[in-house]
């Protein structure tokens, strides 16, 4: 497909983009895909997960939505404290009051307790690259292998046995211990009753 065809395709639903995927894959296989047709390939995958992200996004934010009779008042406690969220996330230090005034879980606490489909669910650029350099001594194929291996697991501690049996650690041991730490909650995540 040229770079005029597709622009003249302004929408293409979903099911259509994966059977074309799904095509191309079969081509490339087969060995009948030119350099032009693996490019196309690339757009169409790379538009395929912009737009699940996109609805995995939309469907975070359905979750969590606020009661639409919320007041905007300072003084009212179930309204979401920006600086509180964003100090949980990065794991600052708050004040005991704001803790106690709280009561009930902000919205950074729900989203990283979701349950995760996959134990590579959501990982960033940066997980990926902190959990590849200190646990598996920068060898992304057996980070991958293990992201594999854990996800094929039935139960949180056969997870947890052949993620201690992967690694190969590097670093600083706070980092490691972090890491560890870090990785074993995503596996309590994706392990979750």
């Amino acid at each position: 497909m040229t770079e005029s065809k597709m622009g003249d395709e302004k929408h293409i639903p979903l099911e259509n983009l994966a059977a074309q995927i799904e095509q191309g894959v079969r081509n490339m296989q087969s060995g009948n895909m030119s350099k032009e047709d693996m490019e196309q390939l690339q757009i169409k995958s790379r538009d395929l997960h912009e737009r699940l992200t996109i609805l995995r996004f939309k469907a975070f934010e359905a979750m969590v939505k606020l009661d639409e009779n919320v007041s905007f008042n300072k003084e009212d406690e179930s309204q979401t404290n920006l600086i509180d969220s964003i100090a949980e996330v990065t794991a600052i230090e708050k004040p005991q009051e704001s803790k106690k005034k709280k009561g009930r879980k902000s919205l950074a606490e729900s989203l990283q307790s979701l349950p995760l489909s996959s134990i590579g669910e959501g990982l960033t650029i940066l997980d990926r690259a902190n959990f590849t350099s200190t646990l598996f001594s920068n060898n992304t194929k057996n980070f991958n292998d293990m992201l594999d291996s854990v996800d094929a697991c039935s139960h949180i501690e056969a997870a947890c046995d052949v993620f201690h049996k992967s690694i190969n650690t590097m670093g600083t041991k706070p980092d490691i211990e972090s890491a560890i730490e870090g990785f074993k909650v995503r596996i309590t995540r994706r392990f979750q009753s």
